[in-house]
């Protein structure tokens, strides 16, 4: 009960600092009735929450032509709640089975790899999208073979290498951490008295280092999916996609702002909390992370 009222105050908190952040903006907006910032401020925050309770009502416009929020951004927000997700859980899959196979080589091989993992990091986000679309395009024109779609056309939308795209730099990011966490993990006792009982390296990675780093990567999570936050902006952009980015791009009126912004905000929050139930259960024995 304890656990429950702390994330209920956790989205409450969160839900509120969102609403006065897209309420924010209207303080700086000039008002020429002479009530001050602060007055605008608090209308604002009535109007947003007016619409939060009523938002069928909410209409923005299309060269002209009006249209319902709700619910003709759903598919957009779903469409890139499913890019974002789908992504998170290729780059923690892809990082892990990465450092199963790297710990299998040397500490001089191990080195290289991690110099070249360093490189890879460096590299901009919208170069690496862009790498990958010129791939597939030159692939399709040497084989004729389109692997993946390259762009969003109608109802026609790219899914895979949106995926691809979204998920390489943060499995790169992963990748390294989860490498330091398992040398770290190899210089312990219990890694030592497993050796001496005649355990398999595979079989003390996999069993024993993996389920003590589940917990340290957990609480990567945060940081890893706020840099996809980041690049999904460049993906949407360059794949042509009509998602939350496209929304919070274009359409700055405040409910509106504040409605797909708790669309993105709730999944994900429920995503993370979902993820950390798991892991107590699983790993902590119901202990609760902290």
């Amino acid at each position: 009960m304890k656990k429950m009222r702390a994330i209920l105050f956790q989205f409450v908190a969160a839900l509120l600092g969102i609403i006065v952040f897209g309420a924010l903006p209207s303080m700086f907006i000039p008002n020429g009735a002479g009530d001050g910032p602060f007055s605008l401020f608090f209308d604002t925050i009535k109007k947003i929450v007016y619409h939060l309770f009523h938002f069928k009502e909410m209409t923005f416009q299309i060269k002209g032509v009006e249209y319902k929020v709700y619910p003709y951004i759903l598919d957009g927000v779903v469409y890139s709640l499913i890019l974002l997700l789908s992504a998170l859980v290729v780059a923690y899959i892809a990082s892990i089975l990465l450092t199963l196979l790297t710990m299998q080589f040397s500490r001089r091989v191990r080195e290289k790899i991690k110099l070249m993992i360093l490189f890879l990091e460096s590299l901009p986000d919208i170069l690496v999208v862009l790498l990958l679309q010129l791939v597939i395009i030159l692939i399709y024109k040497q084989t004729d073979v389109l692997l993946m779609k390259v762009v969003t056309v109608g109802d026609s939308q790219a899914l895979l290498l949106p995926i691809l795209c979204l998920a390489l730099l943060p499995t790169i990011q992963l990748y390294r951490y989860t490498i330091h966490l398992y040398e770290e993990e190899l210089k312990k006792d219990y890694i030592l008295l497993g050796r001496a009982k005649g355990m398999r390296h595979t079989f003390l990675l996999v069993k024993h280092i993996l389920r003590n780093t589940v917990v340290s990567l957990f609480f990567n999570l945060k940081k890893t999916i706020w840099f996809m936050l980041s690049t999904l902006v460049v993906v949407e952009l360059l794949f042509g996609v009509i998602g939350i980015t496209y929304f919070l791009t274009y359409y700055m009126a405040p409910e509106i702002f504040v409605f797909v912004l708790l669309f993105l905000f709730v999944p994900i929050f429920l995503f993370y909390h979902v993820i950390r139930e798991i892991i107590e259960r699983s790993v902590k024995g119901g202990e609760t992370l902290t």
